[in-house]
Protein backbone atom coordinates (compact mmCIF):
# COMPACT_ATOMS: atom_id res chain seq x y z
CA UNK A 1 0.00 0.00 0.00
CA UNK A 2 1.12 3.34 -1.03
CA UNK A 3 1.36 5.52 1.72
CA UNK A 4 0.49 9.24 1.86
CA UNK A 5 -1.19 9.18 5.76
CA UNK A 6 1.27 10.96 7.24
CA UNK A 7 -0.52 13.65 9.23
CA UNK A 8 -2.21 11.14 11.53
CA UNK A 9 1.10 9.36 11.95
CA UNK A 10 4.71 9.10 10.54
CA UNK A 11 5.10 5.82 8.07
CA UNK A 12 7.64 3.48 7.88
CA UNK A 13 9.85 3.95 10.89
CA UNK A 14 13.22 3.32 10.59
CA UNK A 15 15.00 0.16 10.81
CA UNK A 16 17.08 1.79 13.41
CA UNK A 17 13.94 2.88 15.45
CA UNK A 18 12.87 -0.81 15.29
CA UNK A 19 15.87 -1.93 16.60
CA UNK A 20 16.21 0.83 19.31
CA UNK A 21 12.82 -0.05 20.78
CA UNK A 22 13.44 -3.98 20.17
CA UNK A 23 17.01 -3.79 22.16
CA UNK A 24 15.68 -1.81 25.25
CA UNK A 25 13.16 -4.72 25.43
CA UNK A 26 16.58 -7.16 26.45
CA UNK A 27 17.99 -4.91 28.53
CA UNK A 28 16.07 -1.94 30.50
CA UNK A 29 13.91 -2.56 33.40
CA UNK A 30 12.05 0.12 35.29
CA UNK A 31 14.00 3.65 35.61
CA UNK A 32 14.59 4.83 39.21
CA UNK A 33 13.09 1.59 41.24
CA UNK A 34 16.02 0.29 42.20
CA UNK A 35 20.04 0.23 41.90
CA UNK A 36 20.76 -2.56 39.61
CA UNK A 37 21.87 -1.96 36.66
CA UNK A 38 18.60 -2.75 34.74
CA UNK A 39 17.23 -0.11 36.11
CA UNK A 40 19.93 2.52 35.35
CA UNK A 41 20.08 1.62 32.50
CA UNK A 42 16.01 2.10 31.70
CA UNK A 43 16.88 5.85 33.35
CA UNK A 44 19.93 6.35 30.92
CA UNK A 45 17.50 5.71 28.01
CA UNK A 46 15.29 8.22 29.33
CA UNK A 47 17.38 10.78 29.43
CA UNK A 48 18.64 10.13 26.54
CA UNK A 49 15.80 10.85 25.10
CA UNK A 50 15.20 14.13 27.06
CA UNK A 51 18.46 15.57 26.05
CA UNK A 52 17.21 14.57 22.49
CA UNK A 53 14.64 16.42 22.64
CA UNK A 54 15.93 18.96 24.48
CA UNK A 55 18.60 19.53 22.15
CA UNK A 56 16.04 19.55 19.03
CA UNK A 57 13.34 21.74 20.74
CA UNK A 58 16.16 24.67 22.84
CA UNK A 59 15.24 23.25 26.16
CA UNK A 60 16.42 21.60 29.00
CA UNK A 61 16.43 18.19 29.63
CA UNK A 62 14.66 18.39 33.12
CA UNK A 63 11.72 20.41 31.54
CA UNK A 64 10.79 17.57 28.75
CA UNK A 65 8.48 15.60 30.07
CA UNK A 66 7.25 12.44 28.62
CA UNK A 67 3.83 11.52 28.04
CA UNK A 68 2.20 8.56 25.76
CA UNK A 69 0.95 11.53 22.62
CA UNK A 70 0.46 14.84 21.71
CA UNK A 71 -3.35 14.64 23.46
CA UNK A 72 -1.78 13.82 26.89
CA UNK A 73 0.73 16.78 26.60
CA UNK A 74 -2.12 19.24 25.96
CA UNK A 75 -4.76 17.87 28.78
CA UNK A 76 -2.05 17.90 31.11
CA UNK A 77 -0.65 21.63 30.10
CA UNK A 78 -4.68 23.13 29.37
CA UNK A 79 -6.29 21.32 32.56
CA UNK A 80 -3.38 21.42 34.67
CA UNK A 81 -2.58 25.19 34.23
CA UNK A 82 -6.49 26.09 34.76
CA UNK A 83 -6.75 24.10 37.49
CA UNK A 84 -3.59 25.74 39.08
CA UNK A 85 -5.12 29.09 38.83
CA UNK A 86 -8.07 28.38 40.28
CA UNK A 87 -11.44 30.09 40.23
CA UNK A 88 -12.85 30.71 36.22
CA UNK A 89 -9.37 31.57 33.76
CA UNK A 90 -9.93 33.43 30.55
CA UNK A 91 -8.81 30.91 27.82
CA UNK A 92 -7.94 31.95 24.07
CA UNK A 93 -8.21 29.11 21.66
CA UNK A 94 -8.60 29.09 17.95
CA UNK A 95 -11.71 27.76 15.28
CA UNK A 96 -9.12 25.50 13.58
CA UNK A 97 -7.93 23.53 17.07
CA UNK A 98 -7.95 19.60 17.04
CA UNK A 99 -10.21 18.14 19.42
CA UNK A 100 -7.15 17.16 21.89
CA UNK A 101 -7.53 21.20 22.30
CA UNK A 102 -11.45 21.59 22.05
CA UNK A 103 -12.15 18.76 24.89
CA UNK A 104 -10.44 19.41 27.43
CA UNK A 105 -11.09 23.28 27.05
CA UNK A 106 -14.82 22.19 27.20
CA UNK A 107 -14.50 20.02 30.15
CA UNK A 108 -13.34 22.87 32.09
CA UNK A 109 -15.83 25.16 30.53
CA UNK A 110 -18.74 22.85 31.60
CA UNK A 111 -17.08 22.58 34.78
CA UNK A 112 -17.40 26.20 35.46
CA UNK A 113 -13.28 26.50 35.92
CA UNK A 114 -12.94 27.86 32.50
CA UNK A 115 -14.66 30.55 29.71
CA UNK A 116 -13.43 30.56 26.37
CA UNK A 117 -12.74 33.45 24.09
CA UNK A 118 -12.61 32.09 20.08
CA UNK A 119 -10.85 33.32 17.26
CA UNK A 120 -11.07 32.69 13.67
CA UNK A 121 -7.54 32.68 12.01
CA UNK A 122 -7.46 33.50 8.66
CA UNK A 123 -5.83 31.21 5.60
CA UNK A 124 -5.29 34.27 3.41
CA UNK A 125 -3.42 36.58 5.67
CA UNK A 126 -1.12 36.23 8.77
CA UNK A 127 -2.03 40.08 9.06
CA UNK A 128 -5.33 39.05 9.65
CA UNK A 129 -4.88 36.39 12.30
CA UNK A 130 -2.59 38.14 14.41
CA UNK A 131 -5.06 40.99 14.69
CA UNK A 132 -8.11 38.85 15.64
CA UNK A 133 -5.61 36.75 17.94
CA UNK A 134 -4.60 40.18 19.78
CA UNK A 135 -8.24 41.13 19.89
CA UNK A 136 -8.89 38.06 21.85
CA UNK A 137 -5.92 38.22 23.89
CA UNK A 138 -6.80 41.69 25.33
CA UNK A 139 -8.61 41.97 28.07
CA UNK A 140 -8.23 39.82 30.67
CA UNK A 141 -7.34 36.26 29.11
CA UNK A 142 -4.82 34.52 31.39
CA UNK A 143 -3.72 31.24 28.32
CA UNK A 144 -3.70 31.11 24.83
CA UNK A 145 -3.62 27.66 23.32
CA UNK A 146 -2.25 28.37 19.91
CA UNK A 147 -2.51 25.23 16.87
CA UNK A 148 1.01 25.81 15.45
CA UNK A 149 -0.81 24.23 11.73
CA UNK A 150 -4.40 22.68 10.66
CA UNK A 151 -3.92 19.50 11.15
CA UNK A 152 -7.01 19.31 8.30
CA UNK A 153 -5.93 21.39 5.57
CA UNK A 154 -2.40 22.42 6.65
CA UNK A 155 -2.33 26.07 6.76
CA UNK A 156 0.77 27.29 9.42
CA UNK A 157 -0.13 29.99 11.86
CA UNK A 158 2.22 33.00 12.67
CA UNK A 159 3.73 31.19 15.89
CA UNK A 160 5.94 33.78 16.89
CA UNK A 161 3.82 36.91 16.31
CA UNK A 162 1.01 35.14 18.46
CA UNK A 163 3.53 33.81 21.51
CA UNK A 164 4.78 37.62 20.93
CA UNK A 165 1.62 39.02 21.08
CA UNK A 166 0.33 37.11 24.11
CA UNK A 167 3.91 37.51 26.08
CA UNK A 168 3.32 41.17 26.07
CA UNK A 169 -0.23 40.89 27.98
CA UNK A 170 1.20 38.30 30.48
CA UNK A 171 -0.50 35.65 28.93
CA UNK A 172 0.60 32.03 28.86
CA UNK A 173 0.88 30.42 25.68
CA UNK A 174 0.23 26.56 25.47
CA UNK A 175 1.19 25.24 22.06
CA UNK A 176 0.04 22.32 20.10
CA UNK A 177 2.93 21.24 17.34
CA UNK A 178 1.38 17.84 16.59
CA UNK A 179 1.77 19.09 12.64
CA UNK A 180 4.70 20.91 12.59
CA UNK A 181 7.33 19.18 15.33
CA UNK A 182 9.81 17.66 12.94
CA UNK A 183 8.70 19.91 10.07
CA UNK A 184 9.10 23.24 11.11
CA UNK A 185 12.03 24.15 13.53
CA UNK A 186 10.72 24.93 16.87
CA UNK A 187 12.44 26.02 19.53
CA UNK A 188 11.67 27.09 22.80
CA UNK A 189 14.94 29.48 23.36
CA UNK A 190 13.70 31.53 20.28
CA UNK A 191 10.29 32.75 21.95
CA UNK A 192 7.83 30.60 20.60
CA UNK A 193 5.81 28.87 23.35
CA UNK A 194 5.78 28.39 27.16
CA UNK A 195 4.97 24.95 27.28
CA UNK A 196 5.17 23.03 23.57
CA UNK A 197 3.30 19.83 23.32
CA UNK A 198 3.96 17.38 20.58
CA UNK A 199 4.15 13.94 19.41
CA UNK A 200 6.56 11.37 18.95
CA UNK A 201 4.88 9.47 16.07
CA UNK A 202 4.37 11.78 13.51
CA UNK A 203 6.97 14.28 11.55
CA UNK A 204 9.50 12.57 14.39
CA UNK A 205 9.05 9.23 13.06
CA UNK A 206 9.43 7.73 16.60
CA UNK A 207 7.20 4.89 17.67
CA UNK A 208 3.41 5.05 18.35
CA UNK A 209 2.94 6.11 22.28
CA UNK A 210 5.30 8.89 22.54
CA UNK A 211 4.68 12.28 23.42
CA UNK A 212 6.68 15.23 24.94
CA UNK A 213 5.36 18.30 27.03
CA UNK A 214 8.45 20.55 27.01
CA UNK A 215 8.41 23.63 29.22
CA UNK A 216 10.71 26.84 28.21
CA UNK A 217 13.30 27.52 30.42
CA UNK A 218 12.33 29.86 33.39
CA UNK A 219 8.92 29.48 32.99
CA UNK A 220 7.30 29.15 36.64
CA UNK A 221 3.93 28.83 36.26
CA UNK A 222 3.54 24.72 36.42
CA UNK A 223 0.30 23.09 35.62
CA UNK A 224 -1.08 21.01 38.34
CA UNK A 225 -0.21 17.22 38.23
CA UNK A 226 -3.60 14.83 36.28
CA UNK A 227 -2.19 11.58 37.43
CA UNK A 228 -1.05 10.92 40.96
CA UNK A 229 1.14 7.47 42.03
CA UNK A 230 4.82 6.48 42.11
CA UNK A 231 7.36 8.60 40.66
CA UNK A 232 10.58 6.45 41.92
CA UNK A 233 11.30 9.61 44.03
CA UNK A 234 10.19 11.71 47.03
CA UNK A 235 8.56 8.20 47.92
CA UNK A 236 7.22 9.58 51.60
CA UNK A 237 5.08 12.62 50.00
CA UNK A 238 1.81 12.39 49.48
CA UNK A 239 1.92 14.50 47.03
CA UNK A 240 3.12 14.71 43.41
CA UNK A 241 7.14 15.89 43.19
CA UNK A 242 7.00 19.42 43.20
CA UNK A 243 9.07 20.11 39.84
CA UNK A 244 9.04 18.70 36.04
CA UNK A 245 9.60 16.07 34.40
CA UNK A 246 8.78 13.84 37.93
CA UNK A 247 5.81 16.20 38.36
CA UNK A 248 3.88 14.77 35.26
CA UNK A 249 5.16 10.92 35.02
CA UNK A 250 2.92 9.09 37.38
CA UNK A 251 3.80 5.50 37.10
CA UNK A 252 5.96 2.69 34.98
CA UNK A 253 7.40 5.46 31.57
CA UNK A 254 7.47 3.26 28.11
CA UNK A 255 11.35 3.03 27.94
CA UNK A 256 11.58 0.78 24.82
CA UNK A 257 9.27 3.10 22.84
CA UNK A 258 11.09 6.67 23.83
CA UNK A 259 14.29 4.90 23.21
CA UNK A 260 13.39 4.63 19.75
CA UNK A 261 11.94 8.53 20.00
CA UNK A 262 15.85 8.91 20.92
CA UNK A 263 17.01 7.08 17.89
CA UNK A 264 13.79 9.00 15.56
CA UNK A 265 15.54 12.29 16.71
CA UNK A 266 19.33 11.07 16.05
CA UNK A 267 18.18 9.91 12.56
CA UNK A 268 17.30 13.53 11.88
CA UNK A 269 20.40 14.87 11.03
CA UNK A 270 20.37 12.76 7.77
CA UNK A 271 17.55 13.26 5.82
CA UNK A 272 17.11 9.79 4.20
CA UNK A 273 17.60 7.57 6.69
CA UNK A 274 17.69 3.41 6.02
CA UNK A 275 18.17 4.92 2.18
CA UNK A 276 14.70 6.02 1.85
CA UNK A 277 14.35 8.06 -1.47
CA UNK A 278 12.06 10.95 -1.77
CA UNK A 279 12.06 13.28 -4.19
CA UNK A 280 11.09 15.86 -1.59
CA UNK A 281 8.08 16.28 0.34
CA UNK A 282 7.25 20.38 -0.90
CA UNK A 283 7.69 19.18 -4.48
CA UNK A 284 5.59 15.85 -4.62
CA UNK A 285 3.28 18.79 -2.78
CA UNK A 286 3.40 21.14 -5.35
CA UNK A 287 3.30 18.58 -7.93
CA UNK A 288 -0.36 16.93 -6.48
CA UNK A 289 -1.77 20.78 -6.01
CA UNK A 290 -1.10 21.47 -9.97
CA UNK A 291 -2.62 18.20 -11.16
CA UNK A 292 -5.66 17.99 -8.67
CA UNK A 293 -6.10 21.32 -9.07
CA UNK A 294 -7.16 20.98 -13.25
CA UNK A 295 -9.04 17.24 -12.85
CA UNK A 296 -12.39 17.11 -12.89
CA UNK A 297 -14.81 16.15 -10.37
CA UNK A 298 -12.07 16.97 -7.50
CA UNK A 299 -11.99 20.26 -5.56
CA UNK A 300 -9.15 21.21 -3.38
CA UNK A 301 -9.95 22.85 -0.23
CA UNK A 302 -7.97 25.48 2.01
CA UNK A 303 -4.64 24.92 -0.58
CA UNK A 304 -2.59 27.24 -1.27
CA UNK A 305 -3.08 28.97 -4.89
CA UNK A 306 0.20 30.13 -6.91
CA UNK A 307 2.21 27.52 -6.08
CA UNK A 308 2.96 29.40 -2.49
CA UNK A 309 3.63 26.92 -0.02
CA UNK A 310 5.90 27.87 2.68
CA UNK A 311 2.82 28.39 4.76
CA UNK A 312 1.31 25.27 4.47
CA UNK A 313 2.91 21.67 5.79
CA UNK A 314 2.35 19.00 3.05
CA UNK A 315 -1.69 18.36 3.81
CA UNK A 316 -4.27 18.44 0.75
CA UNK A 317 -8.06 18.19 1.19
CA UNK A 318 -9.94 17.75 -1.38
CA UNK A 319 -13.80 16.03 -2.17
CA UNK A 320 -14.80 14.04 -5.32
CA UNK A 321 -17.83 15.04 -7.36
CA UNK A 322 -20.71 12.53 -5.87
CA UNK A 323 -18.58 10.88 -3.35
CA UNK A 324 -18.90 10.90 0.15
CA UNK A 325 -15.12 11.68 1.63
CA UNK A 326 -15.24 8.08 3.50
CA UNK A 327 -16.12 6.38 -0.11
CA UNK A 328 -13.66 7.96 -1.46
CA UNK A 329 -11.20 7.13 0.86
CA UNK A 330 -12.37 3.63 1.14
CA UNK A 331 -12.20 3.53 -3.00
CA UNK A 332 -8.26 4.68 -2.68
CA UNK A 333 -7.58 1.79 -0.03
CA UNK A 334 -9.29 -0.77 -2.42
CA UNK A 335 -6.38 1.00 -4.79
CA UNK A 336 -3.41 0.33 -2.61
CA UNK A 337 -3.58 4.10 -0.82
CA UNK A 338 -3.83 4.58 2.45
CA UNK A 339 -5.38 8.37 2.88
CA UNK A 340 -7.84 9.36 5.93
CA UNK A 341 -11.75 10.57 5.30
CA UNK A 342 -14.06 12.33 7.62
CA UNK A 343 -13.49 15.18 9.76
CA UNK A 344 -9.95 14.44 11.61
CA UNK A 345 -11.01 15.30 15.26
CA UNK A 346 -11.19 18.90 14.00
CA UNK A 347 -14.80 19.51 13.34
CA UNK A 348 -14.81 23.32 13.90
CA UNK A 349 -11.79 23.74 10.49
CA UNK A 350 -14.31 21.65 8.79
CA UNK A 351 -17.37 24.14 9.73
CA UNK A 352 -14.68 27.16 8.49
CA UNK A 353 -13.86 25.37 5.76
CA UNK A 354 -17.68 24.34 4.75
CA UNK A 355 -16.79 20.09 5.04
CA UNK A 356 -18.59 19.68 8.21
CA UNK A 357 -21.36 17.86 6.90
CA UNK A 358 -19.18 15.76 4.36
CA UNK A 359 -15.87 15.65 5.62
CA UNK A 360 -12.97 15.41 3.55
CA UNK A 361 -10.13 13.52 2.10
CA UNK A 362 -6.86 14.24 3.59
CA UNK A 363 -3.63 13.38 1.72
CA UNK A 364 -0.47 13.78 3.33
CA UNK A 365 2.73 13.89 2.02
CA UNK A 366 6.20 12.33 4.09
CA UNK A 367 9.08 10.68 4.29
CA UNK A 368 9.36 7.81 1.31
CA UNK A 369 7.28 9.17 -0.81
CA UNK A 370 7.89 9.66 -4.42
CA UNK A 371 6.43 11.80 -7.64
CA UNK A 372 5.76 8.52 -9.26
CA UNK A 373 3.59 7.42 -6.38
CA UNK A 374 1.74 11.06 -6.21
CA UNK A 375 1.28 10.43 -10.07
CA UNK A 376 -0.33 6.54 -9.37
CA UNK A 377 -2.65 8.62 -6.55
CA UNK A 378 -4.02 11.32 -9.36
CA UNK A 379 -4.77 8.12 -11.59
CA UNK A 380 -6.84 6.89 -9.24
CA UNK A 381 -8.47 9.95 -8.33
CA UNK A 382 -9.30 10.19 -11.56
CA UNK A 383 -10.74 7.14 -12.38
CA UNK A 384 -7.81 5.47 -14.14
Amino acid sequence: MIYFDHAATGFPKSEAVISAVANAMRISGSAGRGSHGYAEKSGELLYECRTALADEFGAQPENCVLTKNCTESLCIAVKGFIMRNKGKCVVVAGDFDHNSVTRPLYAMEKAGKARIKRFTPSLESDGETLERFEKAVSGGASLAVITHASNVCGRIFPLREMYSAAARRGVTVIVDAAQTAGHIPIRLDEDCADILCLPGHKGLYGPSGTGAMIFRSGFDKLPDALLEGGTGIRSIERSMPPLPPERYEAGTVNTPAFAGLAQALKERISPEPDGYRTDGEDEIYRFLIEELGKTDGIRLIGAPKSGNTEKWTKILLLTRKGESSEQTARYLAEKGFAVRGGLHCAPGAHRILGTLGSGAVRISVGRGNTIRQAEELISALRGG
